[in-house]
């Protein structure tokens, strides 16, 4: 590609970002427009002051003219008060604005996260994900605001200083544009470097966030292994990345404002050198000299943060280029464009489904079976063979590559998706439970579940008597600021959650793994009981679970090497789940 064809995509591809984001102040434009004629209000009133000045010294001091140092005295009061009063009501402004804006565009995001598939998040670590979600929105949230309406301000107070420097000389007021010119100079010199710097640390950011969040969710794992040396040194090398594209910024930021500050120190003097030359040529007034430095640092102090302004709309450009990376994002699994929404009785049909995460590199193949409601369905195999995926695939939070998936005879597809899924009942082997009371946790699956239907899921899980014994009870607070539960006493609370969703296909994946014999087989009772007339899947090793299940499935490389129920099973010379059976019926676990 040309390079001047490709600077030019990447430019429209700025400007698209910036129109998208901006979409987001829409809401609030009548707001706006108002903060903005607010600050051109005190835009304009701040350059009274230098006019007060030489009038005060021209005709006041200089020519005795007594009647109009009263006037020039009220007005010095009377204009500090003015705009500090309207300063007041703009900073309010901005502030309002800027947090509802920040608040809009984090709750669309987020919103959109919600949306995205399991394969979105399964490329993206969840550190790197919120520091998008917080931190380039804020970088964003501040452009849009208070830098938006700091542009007016110095839009207003540069063409106003402009006029009254060439108003008062026009020969001092070229020197003073030809110093702004400098400005632009020292950006178009300096300002590359400060890019690149800024896009590798967030960059390094991103890769260090995700890391450190991998790292204390798999604390256990660290201090089990004897690890936190290694780990530590891990992350001095991300944070190495880090420092060294911050020094690199560094750098490159001062370079850019030691070349600012030392322009205007040199244009400021050159000015009122000459001014005061012109003084003594007497072809400028004292008063027409004190006006037009006061003007012409006006101007000059709009020029620096204009340049202070492109450096930060460099970084914003890259927060709002990273936050389109994910708005741009597209969910893969969608509903259908005329969606069924239908109670599920539990049918469900595998027909010669294929599925694949990588073209070319199968994970399920030929994949075919058919459950009748209220069936249990064992689902057993190596590590890695396909268990899990399949149920994936059920919820459908991937779509198949191939073959046809059917619930109660209809195409998945055509399923609506949300109130498909709420028809599932789930229990993962990872106990995932939220910081909030335990009965919202059990809740969290059906909202309208009474206080009665939680007590009873719970009853079935085993978990009630024990929270029962909480100061609490139901009430008591889970996780951060609350009660410390055991693995297992997570667990019970998972399973109630599932039961209280009343759901019609039940999902168990290794569900029962952390809990002890007796609790795991209370709990199978109480479960044969529920799970009349529900579907369910089991992934499991344990006899127990799978032993009474109405088939079993054997898989290997995603493919089917044996299925029936356990006689049947049992029932094939030297089949491999007889084999498996028989070698690991003493330990109570089946496993490869």
């Amino acid at each position: 590609m040309p390079p001047d064809k490709g600077k030019s995509d990447k430019d429209k591809r700025k400007i698209g970002n910036i129109a998208k984001i901006l979409v987001f102040m829409h809401p609030y434009k009548v707001q706006l427009l108002g903060l903005f004629a607010l600050t051109a209000l005190l835009s304009i009133i701040a350059m009274f002051p230098p006019l007060v000045t030489r009038t005060l010294v021209d005709d006041v001091f200089t020519q005795g003219k007594r009647n109009l140092f009263f006037v020039m005295g009220a007005l010095m009061v009377i204009i500090p008060l003015v705009s500090t009063v309207c300063g007041f009501i703009q900073s309010l402004s901005i502030a309002y604005l800027g947090q509802r804006f920040v608040f809009d565009i984090r709750c669309a995001l987020y919103r959109h996260y919600l949306g995205l598939s399991l394969r979105f998040f399964s490329k993206h670590s969840v550190g790197k994900l919120l520091y998008r979600l917080m931190g380039d929105s804020g970088t964003v949230q501040s452009m849009l605001t208070g830098q938006s309406v700091g542009i007016i301000s110095d839009l207003v107070v540069a063409t106003f200083a402009i006029v009254a420097t060439f108003a008062l000389n026009w020969r001092l007021a070229i020197l003073l544009v030809l110093i702004v010119v400098v400005f632009v100079v020292n950006y178009n010199v300096t300002i590359k470097p400060i890019i690149l710097a800024s896009r590798s640390q967030r960059s390094a950011y991103d890769r260090m966030s995700g890391g450190v969040q991998n790292r204390l969710v798999a604390n256990m794992a660290v201090k089990t292994f004897g690890a936190e040396g290694r780990e530590n040194e891990t992350f001095k090398e991300q944070s190495d990345a880090s420092l060294y594209y911050g020094k690199q910024l560094g750098i490159a930021g001062n370079t850019f404002w030691m070349n600012v500050n030392l322009i205007q120190a040199l244009g400021r003097s050159l000015i009122y050198f000459l001014g005061c030359a012109m003084i003594l040529n007497e072809s400028m007034t004292y008063g027409d000299v004190t006006a037009f430095t006061s003007y012409a640092m006006q101007l000059l102090g709009p020029a620096v943060r204009f340049s202070q302004l492109i450096s930060q709309l460099q970084q914003v450009s890259i927060a709002t280029e990273r936050l389109f990376e994910i708005f741009d994002e597209k969910p893969e699994v969608v509903n259908d464009p005329d969606p069924v929404v239908m109670p599920i009785k539990g049918q469900v049909d595998f027909k010669h489904v294929q599925f694949y995460y990588e073209e070319g590199k199968p994970v399920i193949n030929d994949f075919s079976i058919h459950v009748e409601p209220g069936q249990t369905i064992a689902l057993i195999g190596p590590t890695g063979c396909g268990k899990s995926t399949i149920l994936n695939l059920l919820l459908r939070f991937y779509d198949i590559t191939g073959g046809e998936l059917l619930i109660d005879g209809v195409n998945i597809k055509k399923l609506e998706l949300h109130s498909f899924r709420k028809q599932f009942g789930i229990v993962l082997q990872e106990s995932l439970l939220f910081s909030v009371s335990i009965r919202e946790n059990i809740r969290f699956s059906r909202p309208t579940a009474t206080d009665e239907e939680i007590e009873a899921a719970a009853k079935v899980a085993e978990i009630h008597d024990f929270i029962m014994t909480l100061d609490k009870g139901y009430d008591t607070l889970v996780g951060d600021f609350g009660v410390e539960l055991s693995v297992g006493q997570k667990q019970r609370i998972n399973i109630a959650r599932a039961i209280c969703a009343n759901p019609a296909i039940l999902i168990m994946d290794e569900a029962t793994s952390s809990l002890d014999s007796d609790s795991e087989q209370a709990i199978q009772k109480a479960m044969d009981r529920v799970l009349v007339g529900r579907t369910s899947f089991v992934v499991a090793h344990r006899l127990s679970t799978i032993k009474n299940s109405d088939q079993i499935i054997l898989l290997d490389k995603g493919v089917i090497q044996e299925q029936g129920t356990h006689d049947q099973l049992m029932a094939i010379p030297n089949g491999r789940y007889h084999d498996l059976y028989t070698k690991h019926m003493g330990k109570g676990v089946i496993e490869e």
